[in-house]
């Protein structure tokens, strides 16, 4: 059977770090968007369907993230705060056991179509029931069958599974078919640390996508790791922001 690709992207509005993060601007359009269109470019290197989904919370500060939503007619489900686990299950609500979710998030603008359909379709070749890279990656989403996400959902209660949802297929390898891929995987560059966590973090983005977005909101990874470079120079010290 065909599987269906169906992308959640989790985002809320009550970053401790950050507050409000999802919906910030980046060269125009929030934060959110573009992740939510980078992750609809992937239909465009897979032979099967793509839906993406947005997992949000009941709480009333996360109606904006659900407004956003229906204006950009994306779909978007709400659920518990901290049990991000049981949002995800709300979100792959329809999809049959052999189906994929991949788990994606709000705070990642700079996800590469190209390589997440990659890991996609290595994760369906190979009959995995959950792929990723190595110490997981900003720009590479997870995939993982739904069948063994509702598995891990129905009997793992810990706070800390609930709420990250994924670390115990990687805790307990040998009870799944997990493919973790190397960090450096497909050209990818794990010394760059292309996340929104801090204001410090938001404001180095905000200039990269200045720079590189005016013309192409999905613009290439390539440019990213190219601008980074001149920017802190090759090879380059540790730094707090973009960069570690």
């Amino acid at each position: 059977m065909e599987p269906t690709i169906r992308v959640v992207i989790q985002a809320r509005m009550g970053s401790q770090r950050l507050p409000g993060k999802v919906l910030m601007p980046l060269a125009g359009r929030e934060l959110l968007w573009h992740v939510v269109h980078r992750m609809q470019a992937m239909a465009q290197h897979l032979p099967w369907p793509v839906e993406v989904v947005v997992a949000t919370t009941r709480r009333r500060e996360d109606q904006e993230v659900f407004r956003r939503c229906v204006s950009w007619e994306v779909p978007c489900v709400r659920g518990p705060a901290q049990d991000v686990l049981g949002r995800f299950v709300l979100a792959a609500r329809g999809l049959w056991p052999w189906d994929v979710v991949v788990r994606a998030t709000a705070d990642n603008p700079l996800y590469c179509p190209r390589r997440a359909a990659l890991l996609v379709r290595h994760h369906v070749q190979h009959r995995a029931q959950y792929t990723c890279i190595r110490n997981l990656s900003y720009v590479v989403p997870e995939a993982i069958r739904c069948h063994t996400l509702r598995q891990v959902e129905a009997e793992q209660w810990d706070p800390y599974t609930r709420e990250h949802v994924t670390p115990h297929l990687r805790q307990y390898p040998h009870r799944y078919r997990v493919q973790m891929l190397p960090a450096c995987w497909q050209g990818l560059r794990p010394e760059f640390r292309l996340t929104v966590d801090t204001p410090q973090q938001y404001e180095q983005m905000a200039l990269l996508f200045h720079e590189l977005g005016k013309d192409d909101p999905l613009f290439p990874l390539e440019m990213v790791y190219r601008y980074l470079e001149v920017q802190h120079g090759v090879p380059c010290p540790g730094s707090p922001l973009l960069y570690t």
